[in-house]
């Protein structure tokens, strides 16, 4: 794995339409995951309205009002991918993108083949372990 910095090139502008998408994404996703109950709530999930069987990242805006009042341990328990996901991915993509568009700059990580195939076996096991506990734990 190699991390390159790149300063100012031409690719990396974002368009102002992007951002303004990407905020009002964000405040929507956050005012319907403060706005919902974390015991109770609708079934938005299609999967489980079809089947009704929970889907991989059931209980996502559930985990995230848990998350966002300080009850990681009830969100974990919810839904374990979904919480790092909240935890360690969104800070991470909210911080590279501060970057981007203000600094100008990014963090290129490059793969090589092999850790691009052991990155992507690793994530698809973790989401079939996710499921499995999701499955066992939901009713």
């Amino acid at each position: 794995m190699r991390l390159r910095i790149v300063h100012d090139a031409p690719g990396m502008r974002v368009p102002r339409p992007a951002i303004a998408a990407g905020v009002v994404l964000a405040v929507l996703g956050l005012t319907v995951a403060v706005s919902i109950s974390v015991t109770e709530g609708p079934v938005i999930c299609p999967l489980r309205v079809v089947t009704g069987l929970p889907c991989p990242s059931c209980g996502l805006l559930r985990s995230t009002n848990a998350v966002l009042n300080g009850h990681v341990g009830t969100a974990f328990a919810m839904n374990p991918l979904d919480t790092v996901f909240l935890l360690v991915v969104v800070p991470v993509m909210v911080a590279a993108w501060i970057l981007r568009v203000w600094r100008k700059v990014a963090v290129l990580v490059e793969l090589t083949r092999r850790e691009r195939r052991v990155a992507w076996t690793l994530l698809i096991v973790a989401v079939a372990l996710n499921w499995a506990y999701v499955l066992a734990t939901h009713t």
